[in-house]
């Protein structure tokens, strides 16, 4: 169909060769996105990739060259060019090892986050069971931390491969050696849930007397009887993640298995958890 001079025909073959050019390359992204969140991709198939990709811009300008020797011509060069992110797509999925495939996570955050409902009073007398006297400052931490570390009643700790420690503005980052322990757990069976080197972070960890003097200013959730002050407790925040470079995860998996994590901890007798909405964090304190 020729009109004024226009091949509508060739016009609309064209408009519907780059809509499904398009479609194609969509399902070559999105296999590529799976592929590289949830598996290890060979270095082989990762060689057949970068091959395609410098190839594909030189078919497509060969193609615009082709295009004046006949409609026929072009037809059939489009058809081969949008083969190339299909296939590579299908040998995306059929070379990945199903054996380390990613699954996400099961269940519902809500559903886990409804047993963290342990109140002051019960965190309070695991507190005095399993912690330390109340510091007045800072700089009696710092006075005393050595002798404490020698009689292994306090340890401090500090970002790692597991977990992040948050500058703290509050709080000092000292905990008793139980609560050592149950961070590397927590971190352990996070990491193990999500199968990547994620990490959660530590918001708040030992108050003294004069950081609850101050907190209490801005902090409805701050009380003088707080937990944190017996080397107890800690505070982890469950919206805040560090991703794992490699595996990068959806951010509502890392917090299903933070929960999930918490649930089985508390649900074995380590700990105690509150959530906290206002300050968006678990409060959780080792038995």
């Amino acid at each position: 169909m020729d009109i004024s001079g226009i091949d509508i025909k060739r016009i609309a073959f064209k408009v519907a060769y780059y809509l499904v050019t398009l479609l194609c390359f969509g399902v070559l992204v999105w296999a590529l996105r799976h592929a590289y969140i949830y598996s290890d991709i060979h270095t082989s198939i990762w060689v057949i990739i970068c091959i395609a990709i410098v190839a594909y811009p030189l078919l497509a300008f060969q193609l615009i060259k082709r295009v004046k020797r006949g409609f026929n011509i072009f037809v059939a060069h489009s058809a081969l060019l949008q083969l190339v992110p299909v296939v590579l797509a299908v040998l995306i999925f059929c070379f990945t090892p199903d054996t380390i495939l990613y699954e996400p996570l099961s269940g519902s955050v809500r559903t886990y986050e409804r047993t963290f409902n342990d109140l002051q009073d019960k965190q309070k007398a695991a507190a005095l069971a399993n912690g330390l006297a109340p510091f007045k400052s800072r700089a009696e931490i710092e006075e005393r931390y050595r002798e404490l570390h020698r009689k292994d009643k306090l340890v401090e700790i500090a970002t790692n491969s597991k977990y992040v420690v948050r500058p703290l503005t509050y709080s000092s980052p000292y905990v008793v050696p139980k609560v050592e322990e149950l961070l590397e757990d927590i971190a352990d069976s996070f990491q193990e849930k999500t199968q990547s080197k994620a990490k959660f972070m530590v918001t708040s960890v030992l108050r003294t007397e004069e950081d609850i003097k101050k907190l209490t200013k801005g902090n409805i959730n701050a009380s003088t009887a707080s937990c944190h002050c017996n080397a107890t407790t800690i505070d982890i925040s469950y919206v805040r993640f560090e991703q794992d470079d490699i595996r990068p995860r959806d951010t509502y998996q890392l917090r299903l298995a933070l929960a999930q994590t918490l649930h089985e901890l508390r649900k074995a007798g380590r700990c105690y958890v509150k959530i906290e909405r206002k300050q968006y964090c678990y409060h959780i304190t080792v038995r």
